[in-house]
């Protein structure tokens, strides 16, 4: 394969932000485009280059100039578009979230794994050059052992790009259908932070509301991870009387991730609410900024971009992997279950055939662990070196 053909299927706004990774692009390009709307394909193709309309996503897959897709719809139709691409042994970049709930996962996964090609489900903020030079902080030991993780989420009435009308109609569904767009459309972007800094996690316990009965605003989550001592948090905000000054949508995000020797501070993400350094650094005795890092949040796309072709191309692995995007899709469901049956879940509950069992005797052991558990003399704490 010398270049690759790559078929845009959906035209949403995000679309916009896909196109960045293959402009002048000598790898691969936008070959072709897909929507019912035979204006908007049009105007897509003028803008890209892309030699190709096709008003059903079928005849797409049919055309053997194309050599791998870019799904960009809504999550309730992602199973089936995947599934017959695969079919079509197409290479597959699916926005996220992957789909809706887990069966239809596993079915997308079992297509997948029959196929010899790349599946990937999209991510652009463990893309993002200030999130990726927080892990690579963190990994390296910067801030000692990783504590706890803060993430700030908020969104105004205005401030952003237009958006067409017709894009909130899918996502105002989606909430009708429990699905809502901030803590499971936008969350699948925090959730898949908190797994990417500081791993794997083990439980959740959330609140989500709505001010004006539409946003699942205000909402806060708190989570627990399985390996050592590391809790997270995200509290959400929608402002509808505030102006948020962003290029893109009007929200803003923020990351706070404490260590036991420091604090990494990543200070905005898809909006400029905060101005000065994109990250800071505190070492202990003093606060360090820094200003070399690509901020602007579109790098998070073209560099998801460039991972898909790569991947193609055998030279990386794709990121997120269909298993990976499965277990971002756990930990959303569990905050939904959370949220709604006012409790704390645990994320594995979800393979067990008896939930409410599992999660009765892993509460029942650790309250008994807890007990049980026997307190550090000040002795011993002197002797670590661990004592104020």
């Amino acid at each position: 394969m010398s270049r690759i053909n790559v078929g845009f299927i959906g035209l949403g706004r995000i679309s916009d932000l896909h196109a960045l990774g293959y402009r002048d692009n000598k790898e691969a390009r936008i070959y072709g485009v897909c929507t019912r709307r035979e204006d908007t394909g049009s105007q897509k193709m003028a803008e890209w280059g892309a030699k190709k309309y096709y008003g059903d996503y079928r005849e797409m897959l049919d055309d053997p100039d194309i050599d791998a897709v870019e799904i960009l719809t809504p999550q309730k139709l992602h199973e089936p578009m995947v599934i017959d691409a695969v079919a079509a042994g197409k290479h597959v970049m699916v926005q996220k979230p992957m789909t809706i709930d887990l069966p239809s996962a596993d079915r997308m996964l079992a297509a997948v794994d029959t196929a010899d090609i790349v599946y990937k489900v999209i991510e652009n903020y463990i893309f993002y050059p200030p999130l990726q030079r927080a892990k690579a902080m963190i990994e390296n030991g910067v801030i000692g052992d990783p504590i706890n993780l803060r993430i700030k989420f908020i969104s105004g009435s205005s401030g952003g790009w237009e958006i067409d009308p017709r894009t909130w109609e899918w996502r105002l569904q989606e909430n009708v259908e429990g699905r809502g767009m901030q803590t499971f459309d936008h969350g699948h972007h925090m959730w898949c932070v908190a797994w990417y800094l500081l791993g794997e996690i083990d439980r959740v316990s959330a609140w989500i509301d709505s001010a004006d009965g539409i946003v699942d605003c205000p909402a806060n989550i708190i989570w627990k991870y399985k390996e050592g001592v590391r809790y997270g948090s995200c509290d959400y905000s929608h402002c509808w009387d505030m102006h948020l000054p962003s290029d893109y949508y009007a929200n803003d995000e923020w990351f706070e991730i404490t260590g036991s020797r420091g604090i990494i501070l990543v200070n905005r993400a898809t909006g400029k609410l905060r101005t000065g350094p994109v990250l800071s650094h505190f070492d202990g005795t003093r606060w360090n900024h820094c200003e070399d890092i690509e901020s602007d949040w579109a790098s998070g796309f073209r560099n998801a971009t460039h991972n898909f072709i790569a991947a193609i191309k055998g030279r990386e692995e794709p990121l997120l992997t269909g298993v990976q995007a499965r277990e971002i899709l756990k930990i959303a469901l569990a905050i939904i279950r959370s949220s709604n049956e006012r409790r704390e879940v645990y994320i594995d509950e979800f393979e067990q055939d008896d939930p409410d069992t599992y999660a009765a005797t892993r509460r029942e052991q650790e309250v008994r662990e807890a007990k049980g558990r026997r307190s550090v003399t000040i002795e011993e704490l002197l002797e670590r070196g661990r004592i104020l």
